[in-house]
């Protein structure tokens, strides 16, 4: 078990250890908050799969989103330059 005293800066953020960080071995933790206000941080090894929820069910490659999603961001500034 490992015990350390850590300072939340007046930006919110804290510092882990590297003692902590290597026991990880991640650099992509998550924070959860039980009931007894007691913070339970653990790694995420594998995020492979993590966003497929918000996937659309499109037959167009990401190279044509992306460009289609270019598009109507410079079609949108023209407009509103205008």
């Amino acid at each position: 078990m490992y015990i350390n005293t850590l300072t939340i800066s007046s930006k919110g953020q804290l510092v882990l250890p590297k003692k902590v960080r290597d026991k990880l071995k991640s650099n992509l933790v998550s924070v959860e908050v039980n009931e007894h206000n007691q913070i339970l941080i653990t790694a995420v090894h594998d995020v492979g799969g993590a966003l497929a929820s918000y996937q659309k069910d499109t037959p167009l490659t990401f190279e044509a989103i992306r460009n289609k999603a270019w598009e109507d961001s410079i079609s949108i500034t023209e407009k509103g330059s205008k």
